[in-house]
């Protein structure tokens, strides 16, 4: 019987963002050697950048480290891992 792992808080880095799909690699997964396709659209709304801003992104999603595959990482809440947004920061 297979055993579900559970999804855990982890670092996730934006590589390449295309008109639909952003490839973003997750350290803690394989080494962050293989790229995890997430729509453009969600990326943008979770950060607050364009599309050309995307690459070298920090963000923090919840994933299934144990997984095997792509599709079994279970991506989500996905948050920005730092003050991303201008709107955000608050300089005093």
């Amino acid at each position: 019987m297979d055993v579900v792992s559970p999804r855990t808080l982890t670092q996730a880095t934006v590589v390449r963002a295309g008109r639909r799909t952003t490839l973003v690699a997750l350290p803690c997964w394989y080494k962050g050697l293989i790229l995890v396709p997430v729509e453009t659209g969600l990326v943008m709304m979770i950060t607050g950048l364009e599309r050309d801003s995307l690459p070298d992104t920090e963000l923090l999603v919840r994933a299934r480290l144990g997984a095997r595959s792509e599709g079994e990482l279970d991506l989500g809440d996905w948050q920005p891992a730092g003050p991303s947004r201008p709107a955000d920061s608050d300089a005093a």
